[in-house]
């Protein structure tokens, strides 16, 4: 019985992800659908491809030596398929296979670096360069034609409108909103005040929640004990864990960030937030590079901001 080569995808994203339930997510299926895909290749393979004895609460998967050859095997057909859909591209008159992603560090390493991880699964043909850039740059990069994205952010208190360029769009990919965090070894604050007088672990004044903390004082009237200024969120969270300061910190930070020894500051008072934003050409079509880019990004992005904050 001839192999499905549908299936051998299936079977190398289970190889890639470890498990059925992270095939099934990142193929879009039900994980019993994956579970029959799988079991109908086992019966035209007529070969045992997982090891059924090593299953882990039923989530881990592990291949047995010919599920893995197989799984190796389903990277050539990957490849191939990848290269035909690059060449129907290539005839389709507009339409390319290659996008080009610029933004700030957090924003590739935490969002676009696991959208092309899914990427190399669902849509392998889709070529992606990333670059890093700030703001001005990645607006001349688009400008010049040599960026097809750029991700940057907006801070909402900020009272400037955001500028606009003729010929580019910039939509909202994520909003999300700043915490206080405080260490584990100190007694819960009873109040904001108290916080807000004690010492910090915050930014150089240029960086925006340094102005979150002085418009919180202001607001408070009352003058904060700077101690530790800090450029890299990795540091300030391992000050406050130390139990050095209080600081202020995004969500998606608190999101991928080791948080042991940090605790977040239940209270309703609004600390600040910012927008996630995405600005690239108002002529792409839906069938673009950029727009097959976006749409996974989304994914991605609902997927790490649905996880909740852990501290």
């Amino acid at each position: 019985m001839p192999l499905d080569p549908h299936r051998l995808l299936v079977l190398r994203a289970v190889h890639r992800t470890g498990s059925v339930h992270g095939a099934a997510a990142a193929l879009h299926l039900t994980a019993s659908g994956v579970s029959q895909h799988l079991a109908r290749l086992e019966a035209e393979a007529r070969l045992p491809l997982l090891d059924r004895t090593q299953r882990g609460g039923g989530r881990t998967v592990r291949l047995t030596e010919a599920g893995l050859a197989l799984a190796q095997r389903a990277d050539d057909v990957a490849d191939a398929l990848a290269e035909a859909q690059r060449e129907a591209e290539r005839l389709r008159a507009g339409t390319s296979g290659t996008v080009r992603i610029g933004g700030f560090a957090t924003a590739l390493g935490h969002l676009v670096v696991p959208t092309l991880q899914q990427l190399a699964i669902t849509d392998a043909a889709l070529n992606v360069q990333v670059i890093e850039v700030n703001e001005v740059q990645g607006i001349n990069l688009l400008r010049a034609g040599d960026l097809d994205l750029l991700i940057g952010e907006r801070y909402v208190d900020r009272t400037s409108p955001a500028a606009s360029y003729p010929g580019l769009a910039e939509d909202e990919l994520y909003r999300e909103q700043f915490r206080i965090v405080y260490p584990e070894l100190w007694s819960i604050p009873t109040s904001v005040e108290e916080l807000l007088a004690g010492t910090w672990v915050t930014s150089p004044s240029d960086r925006p929640t340094r102005q979150m903390l002085e418009r919180l004082c202001t607001e408070y009237t009352i003058k904060p004990g700077y101690q530790h200024i800090c450029t890299e969120s990795q540091t300030m969270l391992a000050l406050v864990a130390a139990g050095l300061g209080a600081a202020i910190v995004p969500d998606l930070t608190l999101s991928y960030l080791r948080t042991e020894g940090v605790s977040i500051f239940a209270s309703a008072v609004d600390v600040g937030s910012r927008i996630l934003t995405v600005t690239g050409s108002r002529r792409e079509s839906r069938t673009s590079a950029p727009q097959r880019f976006l749409v996974t990004l989304r994914e991605v992005i609902g997927r790490v901001t649905s996880s909740g904050i852990t501290g």
